[in-house]
């Protein structure tokens, strides 16, 4: 992977600026500030006098989960500026013609502008940690649940950055195609959930005019939720921290009342998280695939306007 010479000029420009160390700390700043607030609240719940003190304790160890959904949904916000800019901004920098030239193949370049912002992210990542850390110290919590945010927030953080790759492989303005990411990730993370929740609306109230038995048969459409890796993440993160399925809540009569279900999809709960992971990795190849094709369109028309060029000059010279 480090031998991909797109990555490796990738990290040492971003090395060279301070937009990076800029960046970082302000993220930094941003996840202390939420971790000291949330925990500042959970501390004063455990000390008030109403309420269980067991339930006031949990919410300390609740906090965690919180911080991840937060960073959740600010590294869906960074990857498209990182990843959107990184073929479109070739093209409008006019240096995308040089490094098409170069014997490098569409997909080596496509994997390291992804890779190289992967990498950013990961360092985002990292700097997160010490705030995550802040809600170990009052025990009741594992270490490896570090492990397991951090795996998720790398496949993620991998299917938002080929969304951004391909947006910038497929629209010329930088702009535009982090408009167009964005577009893409809320048709994913909040596009399916609308199409569930209308759904399961329309079967209710149908049963509500006929007659109401207190069971919506919503169908396969339980399924659209594997596309969705908030719902993954979640389904993990709250199922390590907390023992509470997200997925099992919504499925079997938690958010949405009770929902009649096939056998398949009643098997797959159990699973459901690992499989909503290989669906969004399987997309995001599915992502990085359709932008490396879209390069090696770009480099096949450059290609043939060069070739129509050179034919021209060759006519000049005849004729000169």
């Amino acid at each position: 992977m480090i031998r991909n010479p797109i990555l490796k000029k990738e990290l040492v420009l971003g090395a060279r600026t301070i937009k990076l160390p800029v960046a970082l700390m302000i993220y930094s700043g941003i996840m202390v500030g939420a971790a000291m607030g949330i925990l500042n609240t959970a501390v004063n719940l455990t000390g008030s006098y109403y309420g269980n003190v067991l339930d006031n304790y949990n919410s300390l160890t609740t906090s965690f989960t919180l911080l991840a959904v937060m960073q959740l949904v600010m590294i869906c916000v960074i990857v498209p500026i990182l990843t959107a800019g990184s073929i479109a901004g070739e093209r409008e920098r006019q240096t995308l013609d040089i490094m098409l030239t170069a014997p490098i193949s569409s997909f080596s370049i496509v994997m390291g502008k992804l890779w190289s912002a992967i990498f950013n992210v990961f360092l985002f990542i990292i700097c997160s940690l010490p705030a995550m850390s802040i809600c170990f110290l009052y025990g009741g919590m594992k270490w490896n649940y570090l492990g397991i945010f951090l795996v998720c927030m790398l496949c993620i953080a991998f299917f938002d950055g080929a969304i951004g790759v391909w947006c910038s492989a497929r629209f010329r303005k930088t702009i535009v195609a982090v408009i167009m990411t964005m577009v893409i990730e809320l048709v994913f993370y909040i596009g399916t959930l609308v199409a569930f929740v209308c759904v399961y609306v329309y079967r209710y109230e149908q049963l509500v005019s006929v007659r109401f038995n207190g069971v919506v048969d919503v169908g396969p459409l339980p399924l659209i939720l594997l596309l969705n890796p908030a719902v993954g993440f979640c389904d993990t993160i709250f199922a390590a921290c907390t023992g509470t399925r997200i997925v099992d809540s919504m499925l079997s009569g938690g958010f949405f009342g009770s929902i009649k279900m096939s056998d398949f999809i009643s098997k797959l709960i159990p699973y459901w998280n690992w499989i909503s992971f290989g669906v969004t990795i399987l997309l995001g190849l599915y992502f990085v695939m359709i932008a490396t094709s879209r390069v090696n369109s770009v480099n096949r028309k450059e290609k043939h306007v060069k070739a129509k060029e050179k034919k021209k000059e060759k006519k000049r010279k005849k004729q000169e």
